[in-house]
């Protein structure tokens, strides 16, 4: 009887620092992994308008020629700070949020981000070049 006794003991005692084993490899495997964004963080569609025109705009505000200069020019810490002010005015959110979400929000898409305003500054840029055309119609958008 005392030999079952100490066979279950042993098995006991082994599974327990199984367990206690695996909880800290988790605990210390968990510390190595990136949290995934929140929700919260992600930016809606009315956010990442905002936000693409902050950004294009301290772009265009900081190189005398916004197409030369890559979407490397979104990183420029210059730029960020022009950029989230724009953006924490237009959308109501604290300074330090709106920079958070801009950093973010530009991590994930800046190459996406630097086409739309090279887009945007080459269509704009396009009616000033052209004499009269600030006096002439617009043409309606296809819906």
């Amino acid at each position: 009887m005392s030999t079952q006794w100490s066979k279950r003991s042993v098995i006991i005692a082994t599974l327990a620092i199984i367990v206690a084993c695996a909880t800290e490899s988790r605990a210390q495997l968990s510390s190595y992994i990136p949290a995934a964004p929140s929700a919260a963080q992600a930016l809606t569609g009315s956010q990442q308008s905002a936000a693409n025109s902050a950004l294009c705009s301290a772009i265009g505000s900081h190189f005398p020629n916004p197409a030369s200069a890559g979407p490397s020019a979104l990183s420029d810490p210059a730029v960020m700070t022009t950029a989230a002010s724009s953006f924490a005015g237009s959308t109501n959110l604290p300074l330090s949020s709106a920079t958070d979400m801009l950093k973010g929000y530009v991590a994930q898409h800046a190459t996406d981000i630097f086409a739309s305003c090279a887009a945007s500054n080459a269509s704009s840029g396009l009616a000033a070049k052209i004499p009269g055309a600030s006096s002439l119609p617009s043409v309606p958008s296809m819906p």
